[in-house]
């Protein structure tokens, strides 16, 4: 038999690991908020202004004037605040204080939490001793969760501020180091900030200044991840204005090129170029599996536009099987309902009506087995739980 007692211990470590995994959770809530809004408060002090702010998937964006709620989501980070950058001024544009609020926040309040707990556990002891939990008094209840947001708050400063790729996303601290290389890459930076107001305001890549997009000064410039990352823009570009043999040549060049391109960036561009190459009828027979970070990626952003253009293409020219597109056209509309980017949504609406255009030319008959594996890959990588 079970000891009654040994019953009880093990029912209350259940509930104190629970209540430590809350608190946890909680604490790191707060300083995603707290570090976005660092970077707002820095950005605004520094001649920036604001664009979008999001937490998780959850995200405000500013529309035509208006604060609107939308949805999105972005592998490898926890919350973004987007915000429009002040003009280049001889080739210049501040940009330290911008990406290190978000560590100045959390460090200020880890700070401000570790004294507070200080301040909170005495207050505690004094009230029910060194023996009892401290945690059953509301004093030591905010001694545990100031305890846990120091640090949470530290740790979550050290992985922005030390200059690091995280989940195929370059944080803050790589960020500065990166823009300070060159005056090449801090336009980069400026472009990239650029690019992603123009898209907010409704703007297609096609429609920005092709001079955005140029290529860079020499190969060796695209070690920089802020460079290489206006290079993707560039490709991508090519896609938006429908030049799908030009953009899978360029996508093809930059993957075989050495570069500074961020693992998401690059994972979006293994399936682009999977788009591409079946568009054009080049997709071999027996393809090369996407890596494992390609995959990742591709099941992290199940529901992004692109993910779900490519996977319908691969319904409709691989599988040929219209049901299925069907399905994932259905799944685009309610994606597109609360998706913040309408510029990106018309551009992926031209892209699936190209395929519409393409199956329909080609009427393979049904049961083809080429490309049968990236079909598989493609579904692996996704959830249809939209």
């Amino acid at each position: 038999m079970i000891d009654e007692t040994t019953t009880t211990g093990a029912l209350e470590t259940i509930l104190i690991a629970g209540l430590f995994i809350v608190v946890l959770a909680l604490a790191y809530l707060l300083h995603i908020i707290v570090h976005e809004a660092g970077h707002l408060v820095m950005g605004l002090a520094t001649g920036y202004q604001f664009i979008s702010f999001r937490i998780g998937s959850i995200m405000v964006i500013k529309e035509q004037g208006r604060l609107r709620l939308r949805r999105f989501s972005l592998a490898g980070t926890g919350g973004q605040c987007l915000l429009s950058p002040p003009d280049l001024v001889d080739g210049r544009v501040p940009y330290v204080l911008y990406n290190l609020g978000g560590v100045l926040a959390n460090l200020t309040l880890a700070i401000l939490c570790g004294i507070i707990a200080v301040v909170a556990r005495f207050i505690a002891v004094s009230q029910v001793g060194e023996s009892a939990p401290l945690w059953t008094t509301p004093s030591g209840a905010v001694a545990l969760f100031c305890t846990f947001s120091a640090i949470v708050g530290l740790a979550l400063a050290l992985m922005n501020g030390i200059p690091l790729s995280l989940s195929g996303v370059d944080n803050d601290g790589r960020n500065i180091v990166s823009a300070s290389k060159s005056p090449e890459a801090l336009r980069a930076f400026w472009i990239i900030m650029k690019s992603g107001e123009e898209l907010a305001r409704g703007s297609r890549l096609k429609d920005m200044p092709a001079a955005w997009f140029a290529p860079p000064s020499s190969p060796e410039a695209l070690t920089n991840p802020l460079i290489a990352s206006v290079a993707v823009l560039s490709c991508q570009r090519l896609l938006d204005e429908g030049n799908i043999p030009e953009a899978a040549q360029s996508i093809r060049t930059h993957l075989n090129t050495s570069t500074g391109t961020l693992g998401i960036h690059r994972a979006l561009l293994n399936i682009d170029l999977a788009f591409c190459e079946m568009m054009e009828g080049t997709r071999p027979e027996s393809p090369e599996p996407f890596d494992k970070e390609t995959l990742r990626i591709a099941k992290a952003m199940h529901t992004n536009p692109s993910l779900l253009r490519a996977r319908y293409a691969t319904a409709l020219l691989v599988d040929h099987n219209p049901d299925e597109a069907r399905v994932l056209r259905e799944k685009f509309d309610r994606v597109a309902a609360n998706y913040p980017y309408s510029a990106d949504l018309a551009s992926e609406r031209e892209l699936m009506a190209r395929v519409d255009e393409t199956a329909a030319a080609r009427q393979k008959p049904v049961n083809n087995k080429v490309g049968e594996t990236d079909t598989n890959l493609l579904k692996e990588a996704s959830y249809d739980g939209a």
